[in-house]
């Protein structure tokens, strides 16, 4: 609906379907260019003040108990703090201005948090599943102690993807079924505490920068805190069985998983 121009403005991501939104944070405002394939209704809210014109299709807007629908080419005024609730049809766009240089950042840093929990809930929840599946292999092997290490890593996994599930339902966001990419199965025993330990460095590389961007929402911020330091954990026991197998040798290394 807009121009390839506009499509070099940054982009927000609302988590929403069907909806583009690219933002443009100048000196003196911020500039939105939006679209909506389908139907978009955003719940009662209140922000700086702002001027829209409607581009393509047709919103509805209520305010005071009163709806008014606004179709293209026609503009509106929100006055600054004005509660409201907005409904954007099917195939609308609409240009705004908002009279905030910085508007929506922290919506930005909580969507981050957000699409962090939901990676959380994909990701290690194929995690745990891998790792029950190297718990049996393991046990298969005889190396029961290693077989339990792993069944402990996994039911932990489950525990914190539970909680992650839950804190979406709180925030009242959407949970999604998502696709998992196919991850290794790795045999023997050394290699894959190899890559394990790689896994869980990468992992917490990662989990740092959404721990930080949840700093402000004290309940999420524990949750992922917790599953940092519990991953943390997991990062050291597998450094230290790397190198004890450097000390005692791989062959002593499976006597004392038996």
């Amino acid at each position: 609906m807009f121009p390839d121009i506009v499509k070099k403005v940054p982009v927000r991501n609302y988590g929403i379907d069907g909806l583009e939104v690219h933002v443009d944070h100048t000196t003196t405002g911020t500039v939105y260019f939006v679209t909506a394939q389908k139907e978009v209704v955003f719940p009662e809210h209140a922000h700086a003040a702002q001027w829209t014109i409607v581009v393509t299709g047709s919103c509805t807007f209520t305010a005071n108990g009163e709806s008014k629908i606004y179709s293209a080419g026609e503009t509106y005024f929100i006055p600054a703090g004005l509660r409201h609730q907005i409904t954007l049809h099917a195939g609308y766009s609409e240009v705004d201005y908002v009279d905030d240089p910085l508007d929506g950042e922290e919506f930005a840093m909580d969507n981050k948090v957000i699409e962090g929990l939901q990676t959380i809930v994909t990701e290690l929840a194929q995690q745990a599943d891998g790792h029950v599946i190297q718990s049996r292999i393991f046990a298969s092997q005889g190396l029961s102690k290693l077989a339990k290490q792993y069944e402990e890593h996994a039911a932990e996994e489950r525990g914190y993807v539970i909680k992650c599930i839950d804190r979406l339902i709180d925030l009242g966001c959407e949970v999604k079924l998502e696709n998992k990419k196919c991850a290794p199965i790795i045999c023997d025993a050394v290699e894959y505490l190899k890559h394990d330990l790689q896994v869980s460095k990468d992992g917490l590389a990662w989990l740092k920068e959404i721990v930080c961007a949840a700093q402000d929402d004290p309940t999420t911020f524990d949750i992922l805190k917790s599953y940092y330091q519990d991953e943390e954990g997991d990062m050291y026991w597998a450094e230290q069985q790397l190198a004890l197998i450097e000390l005692i040798g791989k062959q002593n290394w499976f006597a004392k998983q038996l």
